[in-house]
């Protein structure tokens, strides 16, 4: 009995050492294993510029761009190849004119001599030889015998289809040996030399977009390639169907890398707003209560994240107005965000100027 009490003595014994608590750390490592430490990037917020942009979808189209049809009837002696270069007044289709160049030299013989005989009885009219009923009579028969020749002669002209304006042949809509009739269509002629970007701008953007308003376009075919224009045309008329209005932008096209159909993306300036503070969009992070922002505050010499309800404005491509909630000075998690909670500490990776920042993501939004 004496040696199972002195064992039970020493069993608990052991077991209060072991179980005793260090009261001096026990607590702080519990604190420290409750805080997150969340990597992030960062911008300090600085006064920017931003362009609001509206986005829209625009169409290629060729400045001259034109169906030849014919205005007589008759059978296709020859036709322009697809793919040919015609210049302004180049004969493009011909047809058989055999019958119609009969029937000028017949015209132009009846009105030869219809000029004689009119020379001829104005000296008789002149010495009061003929009336003057049949002096009319003879310049009547004159006048429609020239009117005969040149009718003749706009048929013979009309076999000649010749392209309106220096292009290419890029569709042929009858062939060789084919009968064809006044106002069937015979070629289309392209001239991309210079193209119209075509698009319509919603009625609500009426007051901004103008005739000279900035444009900047890249085309989902080239993805690399971009350009600045200003609109050349804004319409004055709202289509009742679309609620838009129309736009052209006229660009030169030397290379013809530009087809016409092709889609362009067009961001059109809407106006410039001054001295305000600008963030990337995904920076935001929203809840039922609306927008926010995670802002780096410094707690016990650490820096912790700080969830700050914000006001936004105006949008544009990648980027956002804030109009209220952050001041200049601010720091901003602009990475990492998605992960973080209120309170969590911050390990920050990298920490650039708001300007910097949203610098990079204006060129990439234009880029793309």
């Amino acid at each position: 009995m004496k040696f199972n009490g002195i064992l039970i003595i020493l069993i608990s014994i052991f077991f209060v050492q072991c179980g005793s608590p260090d009261n001096g750390s026990s607590g702080t490592r519990d604190e420290d294993r409750r805080i997150r430490t969340v990597a992030v990037e960062t911008v300090t917020m600085e006064e920017d510029t931003l362009e609001e942009m509206i986005k829209l979808n625009g169409t290629v189209e060729a400045f001259n761009d034109a169906i030849i049809s014919s205005e007589a009837s008759g059978r296709i002696h020859s036709i322009a190849s697809l793919g040919q270069q015609v210049n302004e007044g180049d004969v493009i289709a011909r047809m058989d004119d055999r019958l119609l160049q009969a029937q000028y030299e017949a015209a132009r013989t009846g009105y030869e001599l219809a000029v004689d005989t009119y020379n001829r009885q104005s000296v008789l009219f002149a010495d009061s030889i003929i009336s003057e009923l049949e002096y009319n009579t003879i310049r009547t028969q004159r006048d429609q015998a020239k009117a005969q020749l040149e009718q003749a002669q706009k048929q013979l002209l009309d076999t000649q289809i010749e392209a309106p304006f220096s292009g290419r042949v890029e569709e042929r809509f009858v062939k060789a040996g084919e009968l064809i009739n006044p106002g069937m269509p015979v070629v289309r002629v392209v001239n991309a030399g210079t193209v119209n970007i075509t698009a319509g701008v919603p009625e609500r953007y009426s007051a901004d977009v103008r005739e000279g308003t900035r444009v900047l376009m890249s085309f989902r075919a080239y993805g690399d390639m971009n350009s600045e224009a200003n609109i050349t045309f804004a319409g004055n008329i709202v289509d009742a169907e679309t609620r838009t209005f129309p736009i052209e932008i006229e660009l030169p096209n030397p290379e013809r890398t530009l087809k016409p159909e092709m889609v362009a993306e067009l961001q059109i300036q809407r106006r410039t707003i001054e001295n305000t503070l600008v963030l990337p969009r995904t920076a935001i992070v929203r809840d039922e209560y609306g927008p926010n922002v995670f802002v780096v505050r410094s707690e016990n010499g650490n820096s912790v994240a700080d969830i700050v309800q914000v006001k936004t404005g105006a949008m544009t491509g990648a980027l956002v107005e804030i109009i209220d909630g952050l001041v200049p000075g601010d720091e901003v998690v602009v990475s990492g965000q998605r992960n973080l909670n209120q309170g969590d500490r911050l390990e920050i990776l990298q920490t650039k100027s708001s300007a910097e920042y949203t610098g990079a993501a204006r060129e990439e939004s234009i880029r793309r």
